[in-house]
C-alpha cells in the first residue's frame, strides 16, 4: 500500500489530476478505491501507476527542453 501511495504522489507531482489517478485505478482493477485489495490487485495498480509515471516523466523529458 505504501508503494500505491508513493506512486499516487509522484503522478500529481508530474500533473496528473485526482481523476486521472481514479480513472488509472479503475482501469487497473475496476474500481478506483484502494483500501483493502488482494495482492493481485495491488500490483495491478502499481504497475497501472508506474507505466503512467514513465508516461509523464517521458513526456517532461520530451518537451521540457
Amino acid at each position: 500500500m505504501k508503494r500505491i501511495i508513493s506512486l499516487i504522489k509522484r503522478l500529481a507531482f508530474l500533473g496528473y489530476c485526482t481523476f486521472e489517478i481514479e480513472s488509472i485505478i479503475k482501469e487497473a482493477i475496476g474500481i478506483d478505491i484502494v483500501s483493502n485489495l488482494n495482492g493481485i490487485q495491488e500490483l495491478a495498480v502499481i504497475q497501472h501507476l508506474e507505466m503512467y509515471e514513465q508516461l509523464g516523466l517521458s513526456y517532461l523529458d520530451t518537451y521540457s527542453k
